[in-house]
């Protein structure tokens, strides 16, 4: 289970949760027979976070140099800010999710705006698309290319597997406790980001260096093969970190941390 997996279940399971909320109102309404505007909507996400895909992946592939590790660093610290407001959303606004979905789908089958419940299904979709384009483009960077598409892919499974067991089965899934221990996994992969984001924008002019390396565990534990290179793709590991990112990483996880852990 490494860093691409937990974000795409992560991602994923969010939006499968939000469509069977959707379905399951529209089964409460009588209204199955226009599921196919969720199913459109789901369509239209995913088109959307492909096409943002490309477009990003376009805009991206000509940065060398001073720009690239500008880009590099800048995009690693837009990755972790977003990784830290979802963690805090959806600990703030999960327990609400759902009532507030079937209150907006009864006032639209009402109204007759069934397109709104389309539109509510690609806000849901393509908004976790782009948020997983981000992450796996900031992890690509990250672990130097170590990212599988494959784990990618697998998470997403998961997670769509796991979101028809919750409304299909008679068994009870504590999701509220899943997104909890998922939120400690994020909040250290969001730490790895910031501090690599660090070493990069240090490697692009844009802060000082100071002190680099503050330590070298090279000899010990790699980046390069093993352990090392797991706990760097998935978690911003660093044999030879500077004084600077050490103290923006510590920081993170006392801060986020503790801020997280009081909220519990």
């Amino acid at each position: 289970m490494n860093a691409a997996f937990l974000i795409t279940f992560r991602e994923g399971l969010e939006a499968a949760l939000i469509v069977g909320i959707l379905f399951a109102a529209m089964r409460a309404l009588g209204a199955q027979k226009q599921n196919f505007v969720v199913w459109a909507g789901v369509v239209m996400g995913l088109l959307l976070s492909f096409l943002f895909a490309w477009a990003f992946a376009t805009f991206t592939s000509g940065f060398e140099g001073t720009s690239e590790k500008l880009y590099e660093g800048i995009l690693m610290l837009v990755a972790c800010g977003i990784i830290t407001h979802l963690i805090f959303w959806m600990r703030k606004e999960g327990k609400n999710i759902a009532r507030r979905l079937k209150e907006q789908v009864k006032t639209h089958v009402d109204k007759g705006s069934l397109w709104m419940i389309g539109a509510l299904a690609t806000i849901a979709v393509a908004r976790e698309g782009i948020e997983t384009v981000i992450f796996f483009q900031a992890l690509f960077v990250q672990s130097g290319e170590q990212v599988s598409i494959m784990s990618g892919l697998l998470g997403v499974a998961s997670a769509v597997l796991l979101a028809c067991v919750i409304f299909f089965s008679t068994r009870k899934v504590p999701v509220g406790k899943l997104f909890e221990w998922l939120s400690y996994f994020l909040i250290l992969i969001a730490a790895g980001l910031l501090a690599h984001g660090i070493v990069e924008l240090q490697a692009a002019g844009w802060l000082p260096t100071i002190i680099k390396p503050l330590y070298d565990l090279s000899a010990i534990l790699s980046e390069k093969e093993g352990l090392g290179a797991f706990l760097k793709a998935g978690f911003g590991y660093d044999a030879n970190p500077s004084l600077i990112a050490v103290v923006g990483y510590v920081l993170y996880l006392g801060i986020v941390g503790r801020m997280y852990l009081k909220k519990n």
